[in-house]
């Protein structure tokens, strides 16, 4: 559940208009597609991804915001794997 998770938020970050999303917006999202989490968990997915390299989390003024960057969006796209996030499902692309 995670793993599919880590995957979802990479997906939305590469929807947004500018590949950055607040995490009040992720939020929201992750509860449309039926995987609603806490701010504590969230925060602690959007740091992990941070470290695998694949997002960047800013925490300006305590509030949290993601950007995707080239390896996340790889990722997101099958092209390139990392353990602990989920590969999309053939056709979902």
């Amino acid at each position: 559940m995670t793993a599919h998770r880590r995957l979802t938020i990479l997906t939305l970050l590469n929807a947004a208009y500018t590949y950055t999303l607040h995490e009040v917006d992720l939020k929201k999202d992750l509860q449309a597609h039926a995987q609603a989490i806490g701010t504590d968990g969230l925060r602690a997915d959007l740091q992990w991804l941070h470290e695998q390299g694949l997002i960047l989390a800013k925490q300006p003024d305590g509030v949290w915001f993601a950007t995707l960057i080239a390896k996340g969006g790889d990722v997101q796209a099958g092209l390139s794997t990392v353990p602990g996030v989920a590969r999309p499902e053939p056709g979902s692309l």
